[in-house]
């Protein structure tokens, strides 16, 4: 479940299938995570397409994705050395006014651990700049975890270690694999983004403003270069097209509320997801 006027990107496990290298996909995926820094988004998950995988899947794309939206002085000690990790350096800083450190009164400090495990009884692993090793903590009631978010812990005590679970860190956005289903069921309008799709005009994104605010927020899918959602679901370029000049549902569907060409005038053959992404969440997160 998100917060008011929130923000999920959903984007495929199979996003890098056409990078040539490891440099290459490593830059894409900073693009994406740029866009979802931009748009102010507080979740970007990762759902399987693994027909069109490469020999990078759904662990690769989370794990960078995962490391451009951790903050820079915590990310060796959250992520420490992998092989997915090689390139980051090509990386475009986010900019995001992360909130780290200690508290005003000195008492405390604030830091975010990663969740690598997510135990019975409520409680998780968290790998965090505490120890060597992941630690045990307690998961506030009322909240919920996945393995691979990031979460705020207040620290008492370094030596031994004192510490809690607080939340979600309050800027930035969350990483997580979640099925297209799963990833659809939370609030907010459902958006698939297609050139099959209703072309977006000034008209009809008035009424999608207007929507969006009524159910939350969004979620707004993407496909992957040269293979986009309908291939993923199954779906004809032709089904998709009647029945959105039909006012249908397209099926099967995961959950989706509607079908959107957001780049109508569109010459290239191919609009890759980075670009897609901003154009997209440019109109889409225009004000009334």
């Amino acid at each position: 479940m998100r917060t008011e006027d929130g923000l999920t990107i959903c984007v495929p496990s199979s996003l890098v299938r056409e990078a040539e290298d490891d440099r290459e996909a490593t830059r894409k995926l900073g693009y994406v995570a740029r866009a979802a820094a931009v748009f102010r988004a507080d979740r970007l998950a990762v759902f399987p397409d693994r027909e069109g995988e490469g020999r990078r899947g759904g662990e690769y794309v989370r794990t960078v994705l995962g490391y451009a939206a951790t903050p820079p002085e915590l990310r060796k000690d959250l992520w420490g050395q992998r092989d997915e990790l090689r390139y980051v350096g090509v990386l475009p800083p986010l900019r995001v006014p992360w909130r780290t450190g200690s508290t005003p009164s000195g008492g405390e400090s604030k830091t975010q651990g990663l969740v690598t495990e997510v135990g019975p009884e409520g409680r998780v692993r968290v790998n965090s700049p505490l120890r060597e090793h992941p630690i045990s903590l307690l998961v506030p009631s009322g909240m919920e975890v996945e393995r691979g978010e990031r979460v705020t812990i207040r620290v008492s005590s370094r030596e031994p270690v004192r510490a809690r679970i607080t939340g979600k860190p309050e800027v930035g956005f969350q990483v997580v694999a979640a099925d297209l289903s799963e990833a659809l069921a939370g609030d907010g309008l459902a958006v698939a983004t297609s050139r099959h799709g209703a072309e977006l005009s000034v008209s009809r994104l008035g009424d999608l403003v207007s929507d969006a605010r009524e159910a939350g927020g969004y979620t707004v899918a993407f496909g992957a270069p040269e293979r986009g959602l309908p291939e993923m679901l199954g779906l004809s370029p032709d089904r998709i097209r009647a029945a959105v000049a039909d006012g249908r549902s397209v099926e099967p569907d995961p959950g989706f509320d509607l079908w959107l060409n957001t780049i109508p005038a569109q010459a290239s053959e191919v609009v890759r997801t980075e670009e897609a992404l901003f154009a997209t969440l440019g109109s889409l997160t225009l004000t009334e």
